[in-house]
């Protein structure tokens, strides 16, 4: 497929600008056309700047937005609203300008005969493929409104789940930062202050203090390094975890480390049991299940061994023992599950599971501050412990040197 920039005008004689992933010229002129817009003007360009526009289109639509869009869309639905006219009223309200052509090219979808499902495909990474799936599957069933209500009610969780993580993370983020703004302090006017007087004592300095004082000195002399590895660090960390093995492992590493596990763990557990929920009680065959849970994860680890139960499961093995031999799932999810299964009430077994760690996260976030700080405390005073022994080993030595004399 290759990317189009366009220009062209509505029926009410208004410029609209655009972009479109089509075969061809032709063929995207065509999908334009269909829209109900006359073409000024139209020209392919390249795959990066493609890639840049949804990157940064991803940035300013957030969560939010299409929380807005699925919960209002739903309730005009019931209602008994006709679609075009609740995408006038969405289009109206909306504050995301951003969001809001993203709003008309849907409605201009639907007006050339696409279905909504279609319409929202065509915005990409827009809105996510489970609610695009929901859609789909409500529309074949006739009930549309109670997909879109389904797919708010999924991404309201999915936002409280958010929420509940940053707020976890702000002490424990406060307290890096701080330690980090400290520690450069001291190296650059601390330490430089105090090294003549040290150096003026005579006398052999400890290997801790000429420690310091090297450090202080490197870090004076390449300190502008520093802003260049707070960004080369992490782009590195982001290019290493575009390969699917280093991936694996970064993934299973934080899967598994202490106080991240609390929080990390919790997410992916609540999330898998309920997506699993969702797409079970709409109806989705497990072939296509599997394919749309990986994805919301956003876990290598996971994906792998969950792409391995789906094989087992298609071979027709019971999904409770295809999980289970993967080993990433707790014995309370196996054992759900498994009931499930035998009693016909998987969806409910998944429901409870999605509360219950819902509710563990939410108590974890509530408790990490109280987890973390005796950790940050420490670290924070050994770093401290350190330099100020550093700085007072020579003047204690000149006073013993004093006292014996």
């Amino acid at each position: 497929m290759k990317n189009f920039a366009y220009r062209a005008t509505n029926y009410s004689g208004k410029i609209v600008r655009g972009n479109i992933a089509a075969e061809t010229a032709e063929a995207a002129s065509q999908d334009i056309s269909a829209r109900g817009l006359y073409i000024i003007s139209i020209r392919e360009t390249a795959d990066q700047l493609a890639f840049l526009r949804r990157f940064f289109l991803g940035l300013q639509i957030k969560r939010s937005d299409i929380l807005e869009f699925t919960g209002s869309f739903s309730v005009m639905l019931k209602s008994g609203v006709p679609i075009i006219t609740c995408l006038d009223d969405l289009i109206a309200t909306t504050t995301n300008s951003s969001f809001k052509p993203v709003l008309i090219d849907i409605q201009l979808r639907l007006k050339s005969g696409s279905t909504v499902s279609t319409a929202l495909g065509a915005q990409g990474a827009v809105f996510p493929d489970i609610i695009k799936t929901l859609v789909a599957v409500g529309e074949e069933t006739g009930c549309l409104d109670e997909s879109l209500r389904e797919a708010t009610e999924h991404l309201q969780r999915l936002q409280n789940l958010s929420s509940a993580i940053k707020k976890a993370l702000m002490y424990p983020l406060f307290a890096f930062t701080a330690t980090i703004g400290a520690l450069i302090f001291w190296m650059l006017f601390v330490i430089p202050s105090m090294t003549s007087t040290l150096k003026s004592m005579g006398g052999k300095l400890p290997p801790l203090t000429l420690f310091l004082i090297n450090s202080s000195n490197l870090f004076r002399a390449h300190w502008e390094l520093l802003p260049l590895a707070l960004v080369l660090v992490p782009l590195a960390i982001f290019l290493l975890g575009k390969q699917p093995a280093i991936r694996y492992e970064m993934d299973r590493i934080l899967v598994n480390l202490p106080v991240v596990k609390i929080i990390l763990f919790n997410k992916l557990l609540a999330t898998f049991a309920e997506q699993f929920r969702m797409l079970i009680a709409a109806g989705i065959p497990l072939k296509r299940l599997f394919d749309l849970i990986i994805p919301a994860l956003g876990n290598e680890y996971f994906g792998v061994n969950l792409l391995k139960a789906k094989e087992n499961v298609l071979n027709g093995n019971p999904i409770a023992e295809s999980l289970e031999q993967q080993k990433i799932l707790p014995p309370l999810v196996i054992s759900k599950i498994r009931i499930g299964e035998t009693s016909g009430t998987l969806d409910k077994q998944l429901d409870f599971l999605a509360k219950y760690y819902t509710k563990k996260l939410d108590d974890a976030t509530e408790n990490l501050g109280k987890i973390i700080e005796p950790l940050v405390m420490t670290v924070i005073g050994g770093l401290f412990g350190i330099i100020i022994m550093g700085l007072l080993l020579p003047i204690y030595d000149l006073v013993s040197k004093v006292g014996k004399g």
